[in-house]
Formats: structure tokens, C-alpha cells, sequence
């Protein structure tokens, strides 16, 4: 992820300066309220330094979160096919269901604490970067996950369907985006996600079976 490859011990030191300091400074002020300056005198660098090391401001950021955001995108392609399932929205009772995706909502709560800084940074402080509006990529796989489950249950996919999908997905994210723009302690979020779930679970079943019947 880095700009360059770092050739000695003394580049590594720099960029992990530069990183610590571009951390602290993109959560407290946010991509756009941060200048490669303030990071440089934080770090207690040249702004000549750290461009020696990366392209610009964006590419220090990208540094930052790249891989992470990356690695949860991996976690969501991972879903078994509704084939392959051992519980489906159709047939299964909806304590099944409730089950199955407290397991998915605890597993993203482990993940997301497990890099707690990064996902604050993707969420609350990367307005004006190339990170933006990069959720809207989850999104559109939750959205690809959620028709294949329709098709399978025989659903026909129309335009009204297509539009209802998108916002729920989008609220989706919106929903486990809270966890950081209220700081949320890891209980709190395990508590937040278990109540979401179950009104989450409740109205996909009832939308899903009168789908399956209209």
C-alpha cells in the first residue's frame, strides 16, 4: 500500500512516523481539516520527507486503511450460496434466521474493534478523500447477496424490488456506521447489533414470505 518500497531501516522509521502522526491528525480533524504540513510537524518531519515517501495527503490515508477495508470486503464475499445454506429466509423459522445472522453482526462487531482506528477513519474522517464514498461498494455486494437469495426462492426481481433492496442495504451500513459516530464502547455495540438484529430478522422474514407468495 505504500507509494514506494522502503529501502532501509531509516524509511521504514520515517513512514511509521509519518503514519502515527497522519493518524492522529485525519481522526481528530478529518481528511479535509488535515494538512500534509500539520502531519509533517507532528511527525517532526519536512513536508519534503514525507513526500519522498508518499505521493500525497490521499496516498497517506489509503496507507492507513486500505487493507483493512479490504479485508472486510473479503469477509462479505465469503457468504455461502442459498444452495449450499443449512437455513434459507423461506422455509427456515425465524429463530434460525435470528441465529444465523447474530453470528454474521458479532463477527463484523469483532472485526470492526479489532481495527477500531481504521474503521473511524473509513467512517467518520475520510470525507474528501479517495475514500469517500467508498462503502457504496459493500453496499452494492449486499445488494448482489440479497437478490441471489430472492432469485433462489423463485422471486421475480423488479425495479420496485431492485429500489427497496438498495435503501435497506445502504441503512444496513448506515445502522453499524453508529458504532463510531457515537463511539460506542465494544458492550455497547454487541448490545446495539443484538436489538438491530432482531427488528433486522423480524422484517426481512414478513417482506421475504410476502414476496415468495405475491
Amino acid at each position: 500500500m505504500k507509494e514506494k518500497i522502503l529501502a532501509d531501516k531509516d524509511d521504514l522509521n520515517t513512514a511509521a512516523k509519518i503514519l502515527n502522526a497522519a493518524k492522529e491528525e485525519f481522526l481528530e480533524k478529518g481528511f479535509m481539516g488535515t494538512g500534509v504540513r500539520s502531519i509533517a510537524n507532528k511527525a517532526g518531519l519536512t513536508t519534503g520527507a514525507i513526500y519522498n515517501l508518499f505521493k500525497n495527503k490521499d496516498a497517506i490515508f489509503k496507507t492507513l486503511v486500505g487493507e483493512v477495508f479490504d479485508e472486510m470486503i473479503k469477509t462479505l464475499k465469503k457468504d455461502t450460496s442459498p444452495s449450499e445454506s443449512k437455513y434459507n429466509m423461506k422455509t427456515s423459522d425465524l429463530s434460525v434466521i435470528v441465529e444465523n445472522s447474530r453470528k454474521r453482526f458479532l463477527y463484523m462487531i469483532d472485526f470492526f474493534f479489532e481495527h477500531r482506528d481504521e474503521m473511524k477513519l473509513l467512517i467518520c474522517c475520510a470525507k474528501g478523500s479517495s475514500y469517500e464514498d467508498i462503502f457504496d461498494k459493500a453496499i452494492e455486494l449486499m445488494e448482489k447477496e440479497t437478490i441471489r437469495w430472492l432469485e433462489y426462492d423463485g422471486v421475480k426481481i423488479t425495479k420496485r424490488i431492485k429500489f427497496f433492496i438498495h435503501v435497506m442495504a445502504s441503512s444496513h451500513f448506515d445502522n453499524l456506521k453508529e458504532i463510531f459516530y457515537h463511539d460506542l464502547t465494544k458492550k455497547e455495540a454487541i448490545e446495539y447489533v443484538l436489538d438491530f438484529n432482531t427488528y433486522h430478522c423480524a422484517g426481512w422474514k414478513y417482506y421475504w414470505m410476502e414476496k415468495v407468495n405475491s
